[in-house]
């Protein structure tokens, strides 16, 4: 078996990802069938890549149940109210829809020790440093308890609990400070200065780009430009992981090269930037990824050894997935994966071709890297964001991702250069103007229906592993035609069913914490009914946007009620294109009718504190009760609150 880490590597990755997303019953089901197949290959005396990759899948099942059981399953069980927690900080601020959060680790609970990692929320800052003590009486819950893709999310990323200090003011929070000697204490301040650096060195929205693309904090960008970025299939730039690792970790190697410093040294060096550079990062799974890949490149440069691409990334996935093994369900880290394995694979057949003409060859190879990138990120994008893929990603890829990768170099050096960010500004306004110009343009939407997909990508790994299988026992077959043809059922399957069907409307409620909002769709178009609640009534808005594709509101209807039912409302006004507002404060009793769409009205009601809408559709008709009582010819409501 020549590429033992591939094999072992990613038939791991490949099994945890499926079962992340599978019933925990499943587990059993595949671990069954892994353990039959592997003594079918043993009685058959199979050697090298089958039994390997059997027992990769065994190992996969088996790493599943123990995290589920030792870790997932007794943090679920420590979720209350009023409890006495003493925790420890690990994380600098975040601040996102005008709250701070942080990372934490408890050091007792109700006065026992324990070990949770939790997800700290505050309206205010905690003014603790990390690795800093923190006592409050708060509250523990499941993260996304009410919302299934952030619960995912959460648990892919191995913080699994929430929590809040349910007292009131800046002093809710009693910090200890500590003198903790911990080694992620100096790097998560060097994160802050540097995150400070470049808002002190570039205006607004472009210290938000650069720090996104350098350290992966997007909280500063705007939400248009974000949707811009993720309209054109770019957002993965702030993904940090192998196009950034790349990019900084070889322009180091090459200039201590260039200084004279030799080569063994500098790959020494270049290691060490690699290491600190994860860490800066926060070790996200893309970045560790990259990470390991590089540090396997560097070791070649140091032993004068050649490193085999597949191997290093199958060695990266056998590491990550040992060390938790949970991430597999990350998207980040799916799309990373993904992208470096399309391009390890695919690239160079496909650039082959123009390999000898002198002045097509550079752009043919960057249209090469591009196209071998999407054919495996292409799926995971269609499953995993219900946006769908913009055709824009093929150029929005070739234009801008050079341009990113000039500006991430150019203003990380900035931070020592002072004068190169009179270049790196320009680049970023560039890319911004750009992506905004880009996504203007009108472009087919590949957005497939879930089960379909389910079904079509299912399809293609039975013939992917028939192929597979027939090339594993020396019966010739055509690979490309293969390809060609999982290719097309991918394109098809994400784009005819919903052609043939088009829009549908649908309703669905927004978590908001105690106030009530609900999101009316068909596909195109979309209407925000109440924007109320305590906790992030705006950002849940912008995320269900976000996650159906849409950037803007046909209407905004505030039922009135003071904050309870309009309280973010300020913010998305801001950060969101809205044609029409309509604030049932200023409206003095009776109904109102709007026609939202075609085929679809809203009739709102309201008198004191008596507020309620329906809304009719071609399908059917809801009635959505804000408080108090229904005006008595609507009868009996179809969701109500």
């Amino acid at each position: 078996m020549s590429r033992p880490f591939a094999v072992t590597g990613f038939s791991m990755l490949f099994t945890l990802a499926l079962l992340f997303f599978l019933p925990e019953e499943a587990v059993f089901f595949v671990l069954g069938l892994c353990a039959v197949g592997f003594v079918v290959s043993l009685l058959l005396r199979q050697k090298g890549a089958v039994p390997a990759a059997l027992a990769s899948v065994g190992l996969a099942c088996l790493l599943t149940l123990l995290q589920l059981a030792n870790v997932y399953y007794p943090a679920l069980q420590n979720t209350g109210e009023n409890l006495e927690i003493r925790a420890r900080v690990t994380s600098n601020a975040d601040m996102a829809y005008g709250r701070y959060y942080y990372q934490a680790e408890t050091i007792a609970v109700n006065g026992e020790s324990r070990r949770l990692r939790l997800r700290l929320s505050s309206p205010y800052p905690l003014y603790a440093e990390p690795y800093d003590e923190i006592t409050y009486t708060g509250a523990v819950f499941l993260l996304g308890q009410d919302d299934p893709e952030m619960t995912a999310n959460y648990k892919a990323r191995g913080i699994y609990l929430g929590s809040y200090a349910q007292s009131y003011g800046e002093d809710r929070f009693e910090v200890t400070h500590t003198k903790s000697f911990h080694p992620m204490r100096q790097v998560l301040r060097l994160q802050r200065m540097i995150g400070r650096a470049l808002q002190a060195r570039y205006d607004g929205e472009d210290a938000a780009l650069l720090r996104g693309m350098l350290l992966g904090d997007v909280s500063g960008l705007s939400w248009s430009a974000g949707e811009d970025f993720r309209a054109a299939g770019i957002y993965h730039i702030f993904s940090v992981s192998g196009l950034h690792m790349s990019l900084l970790a070889w322009s180091v190697f090459r200039a201590l090269r260039a200084l004279g410093c030799r080569e063994k040294l500098a790959a020494v060096l270049g290691s060490a930037f690699v290491l600190l550079f994860m860490a800066v990062t926060g070790f996200s799974a893309p970045c560790v990824r990259a990470g390991i890949v590089m540090l396997v490149l560097m070791a070649g440069e140091l032993f004068s050894r050649k490193a085999d691409s597949l191997n290093s990334l199958g060695l990266a996935a056998m590491i990550l997935m040992l060390i938790s093994p949970l991430s597999a369900g990350q998207l980040g880290l799916q799309l990373s994966f993904g992208a470096a394995l399309g391009i390890v694979l695919f690239q160079g057949r496909l650039s082959a071709p123009m390999k000898k003409s002198k002045w097509v060859k550079p752009l043919w190879e960057g249209l090469c890297v591009t196209a071998a990138a999407l054919v495996l990120t292409m799926p995971v994008q269609l499953l995993r964001l219900p946006g769908g893929v913009s055709l824009l990603t093929f150029p929005a890829n070739l234009l801008f991702v050079p341009v990113s990768g000039a500006a991430m170099i150019l203003g990380g050096l900035s931070l020592l250069l002072p004068p190169l960010s009179y270049l790196t500004a320009p680049l970023c306004r560039l890319m911004l103007w750009g992506v905004h110009r880009l996504v203007g343009v009108p472009a087919p939407l590949i957005q497939g229906d879930g089960a379909v997909l389910a079904l079509v990508f299912a399809f293609c790994a039975a013939v992917a592993a028939a192929a597979l299988l027939l090339r594993y026992f020396g019966r010739p077959l055509r690979l490309r035609y293969t390809a060609a043809l999982l290719c097309a059922a991918v394109v098809l399957g994400g784009w005819l069913p919903e052609a043939v069907r088009g829009g549908h409307t649908r309703l669905q409620r927004l978590e908001t914490g105690a106030g009530l909002s609900y999101l009316l769709s068909d596909g195109k178009r979309a209407a925000l009914l109440g924007c109320g609640g305590d906790q992030l009534p705006a950002g849940a808005a912008k995320r269900a946007l976000s996650a159906l594709g849409l950037r803007e509101l046909e209407l905004l209807l505030l039922p009135g009620y003071g904050e309870f039912l309009s309280g973010g409302a300020a913010e998305l006004r801001r950060d969101v294109p809205i044609k029409q507002v309509f604030d049932g404060a200023d409206m003095q009793g009776g109904y109102t009718l709007f026609t939202l769409w075609e085929g679809t009205y809203c009739d709102f009601y309201a008198d004191g504190s008596d507020i309620a809408c329906r809304i009719t559709m071609p399908e059917e008709t809801f009635i959505l009760h804000f408080s108090g009582n229904l005006p008595e010819p609507w009868g009996v409501s179809a969701l109500a609150d």
